[in-house]
């Protein structure tokens, strides 16, 4: 899976931001979540999935949510899934289930990942131009720093993006 997802600034007024474990999972979510419609082949049955939906299940979630952390942060399938209810009964996320697999469909998903969102009317010349080319340079860099570095940890990509932008806003304030 690549590409990126919105993470909207007032997650730090909502509860799930105080709660780092419950917070992983709702980003493990919308990481998962289809950019665009999609079919899946399971066991002989075509499954349609839409933007914001992913197919999953209590032991495949427990794997990936516990992929590459240390063995004492690991959280069992059977609490994921409550977390999971919870997410449900916040209006966060909707569950369809069968015995075999449930469809997640984060709700309000094209409200804040929909990418063909254009600027308001009201934006200023500036705002689009910003909008525009700085998302295609910041790609590109990204693209640089990934390629340059992967044989690196993340720790170490995360500290090569943070060094470039401490140098970007040095230069921009000389």
């Amino acid at each position: 899976m690549q590409g990126y997802i919105k993470l909207y600034r007032e997650i730090l007024q909502s509860p799930i931001w105080q709660d780092p474990p419950k917070l992983r999972l709702w980003l493990l979510c919308l990481m998962k979540a289809n950019h665009k419609q999609a079919e899946l082949l399971i066991e002989n049955q075509v499954i349609n999935l839409s933007a914001g939906q992913f197919l999953t299940g209590r032991l495949s979630l427990e794997a990936e949510y516990n992929r590459n952390i240390p063995k004492k942060y690991f959280v069992s399938g059977k609490t994921l899934w409550r977390w999971l209810k919870l997410l449900e009964s916040k209006g966060a996320v909707s569950i369809t289930s069968t015995n075999k697999y449930s469809i997640v469909t984060i709700l309000n998903w094209d409200k804040y990942q929909r990418s063909d969102q254009p600027l308001s009317s009201n934006s200023s010349g500036i705002n689009q131009q910003l909008a525009t080319n700085n998302n295609d340079k910041n790609v590109n860099n990204d693209k640089q720093i990934y390629q340059t570095s992967k044989k690196h940890s993340n720790l170490t990509i995360l500290d090569s993006l943070l060094n470039q932008n401490s140098i970007e806003k040095e230069t921009q304030h000389d």
